[in-house]
């Protein structure tokens, strides 16, 4: 072999070692808390971007005829299978929704896009009437937002008269900065609610409650959650974009130590968080059992896996595709989730593509067995 081929041969080589082994770590790095290894938390972050690299090399062995190569990497893809069908499932529609299936919506509002009334009338806002329409038996709504007076602003007098077909309801304030506003996570159901309590963690702007629900006579339990952000300012959004638009060596550079400094800490602090929950889910007595809300972490991720446990995720059951609920600055993950428990089988979730607020709504139906 001439010495510029064999050069050639292992830089390809090294190339092919570094994003198999790579897509390895990032595949099974929601099991390992980033209290241990953060650094495999980034692993988890970037596990799409790892996985076409490795689908790209796959196909230059493919092109090149190495088929050694080419089994390795098939092979290291059904290791990672799980992973990747977690990532991105493949389900069809159904139009047979069991008759006794309930329709659940969880929804990060962003303040109901900052308390904008967009148009005069009920509902005066577009995410309201999204949700009016939508038709959901129960609602879990995070970053709920209604100003205390401003008749210019979204008053909580007119969600209650948008969403006043649901009979029960529950907002469970959160600290927030803005004075004359109630922030904090909501419920609006149409079955009774018999109890709720938060869930003892800390966060400054984030929460979980429990619930406590009679469906026809059926305990469930529902936890509607807003884990920790990982508070990145509009200006460091925005540099991220114009990063994805226009890539340079320097501000590359400035935006991974800003994302490294911002991101750490917010891994960490979902990582306490979703172990709280977990030992909430692990105690829990109804026989029913519904997790759901703006976890701000990828499918792969671990925080998502400790509060998943033994739970069904409703997207991987009945989704399709990557699922994507996250809208803004191309920070295009899916971060919203709903999970439940082994006697509850879902339908149809899926992603609604309204963008008034930062999140796109997820909702599917569940049918109680």
């Amino acid at each position: 072999m001439k010495p510029l081929k064999k050069f050639l041969w292992i830089i390809l080589q090294t190339l092919n070692a570094i994003v198999l082994g790579g897509l390895v770590l990032a595949a099974f790095s929601g099991y390992v808390s980033p209290y241990r290894f953060v650094f495999l938390s980034y692993f988890g972050l970037f596990f799409p971007f790892i996985l076409v690299g490795n689908i790209g090399v796959f196909i230059v062995w493919l092109l090149f005829r190495r088929w050694k190569q080419v089994i390795v990497h098939l092979i290291v893809f059904g290791v990672c299978g799980g992973a990747i069908y977690t990532y991105c499932p493949l389900h069809t529609l159904t139009g047979k929704i069991p008759e006794d299936a309930i329709k659940i919506l969880t929804y990060n509002v962003m303040r109901f896009n900052n308390l904008k009334k967009d148009a005069p009338g009920v509902p005066p806002n577009k995410i309201l009437q999204y949700i009016q329409e939508n038709d959901a038996d129960i609602i879990c709504i995070q970053e709920f937002g209604a100003s205390r007076g401003n008749k210019n602003l979204l008053m909580d007098e007119d969600v209650r008269e948008a969403l006043k077909k649901y009979p029960y309801f529950s907002i469970y304030p959160l600290q927030f900065p803005y004075p004359n506003e109630d922030y904090g996570l909501a419920i609006f159901s149409r079955f009774p609610i018999l109890s709720i309590q938060k869930v003892p963690y800390k966060s400054v702007y984030n929460g979980s409650f429990v619930a406590e629900l009679d469906i026809r006579g059926k305990r469930v339990t529902l936890i509607n959650n807003h884990l920790e952000s990982n508070k990145l300012s509009d200006e460091e959004r925005s540099n991220y974009y114009q990063l994805t638009k226009d890539v340079d060596t320097q501000s590359l550079d400035a935006f991974t130590q800003m994302m490294t400094k911002r991101l750490t800490p917010a891994f960490k602090a979902r990582a306490i968080q979703a172990q709280t929950i977990s030992n909430i889910i692990n105690e829990n007595k109804n026989p029913y059992l519904i997790v759901c809300g703006d976890f701000n972490d990828t499918p792969i991720s671990y925080a998502r896996y400790k509060i998943k446990g033994k739970l069904h995720d409703a997207f991987v059951e009945s989704g399709c595709g990557l699922g994507i609920t996250y809208n803004k600055y191309r920070f295009l993950f899916r971060i919203d989730y709903i999970l439940h428990s082994d006697n509850i089988k879902s339908y149809n979730c899926t992603v609604g593509d309204l963008k008034n607020s930062d999140h796109y709504p997820l909702s599917c139906y569940l049918q109680l067995k």
